[in-house]
């Protein structure tokens, strides 16, 4: 259920909100100390819940949204090389089906599941990550870009990547996760495997009638 902590959590995992207490680590590395870009490099890759605030700009272009945060990788020295920008665009385009097939065309021209696409290509192939944090990766699109967003996030387990998926889609994290954890007033309540995770037995927890007085601080 939704205003848990879930999006103060992801935030403080991705290095948007200054963690209090605790420890972070990616493969073994602390990270809670560091910023944006540092955990990014260290392995942690990011889909926001917000993808108009915080994973596009939406009247630069599809080309300029696939390289946000890879500049640096895109530039020599202080000029960024176009060239492989578009490359680059076009390659994400193929691979993810963005329509219109346009790299010039500004991301609001696009629906909202297309634009979730490049978000999706950006942090699932930008980067060799460790971690992904998928924050409600399919708020808001059709059910065509649903099925092919759960496919890249399947193959990403596949691949042994750390997922943590947050939905308030139950049906959605039921038919993702190999375990659930449920959040009441910004700590988890109960982690299940996904054997034992039934909508009967969650519900209790999501609501607050289990388990609301134990579980472990979230952030």
């Amino acid at each position: 259920v939704e205003g848990n902590g879930q999006t103060e959590l992801v935030e403080a995992l991705a290095g948007l909100r200054a963690v209090g207490a605790g420890s972070v680590r990616v493969a073994g590395r602390e990270v809670a100390a560091l910023g944006v870009r540092e955990r990014a490099e260290a392995g942690v890759s990011h889909i926001p819940e917000d993808r108009h605030r915080r994973g596009l700009v939406l009247d630069y272009s599809i080309a300029d949204n696939l390289v946000f945060g890879l500049q640096h990788r895109f530039a020599r020295g202080a000029r960024l090389e176009r060239g492989r920008i578009a490359a680059n665009a076009e390659r994400l385009i193929r691979e993810f089906d963005i329509r219109p097939a346009d790299p010039t065309l500004p991301a609001r021209a696009l629906s909202g599941g297309n634009q979730q696409k490049i978000v999706i290509a950006r942090e699932m192939t930008g980067r060799d990550y460790h971690v992904l944090l998928a924050a409600q990766p399919t708020r808001g699109v059709d059910v065509g870009a649903i099925e092919f967003i759960h496919d890249q996030l399947r193959r990403a387990r596949a691949a042994g990547k750390g997922i943590v998926l947050v939905s308030a889609d139950l049906a959605e994290i039921l038919a993702l996760s190999d375990r659930v954890a449920v959040m009441y007033r910004g700590r988890f309540v109960t982690v299940l495997p996904r054997g034992e995770a039934t909508a009967d037995r969650l519900g209790p927890y999501m609501t607050g009638a289990a388990g609301a007085a134990g579980g472990e601080a979230a952030a």
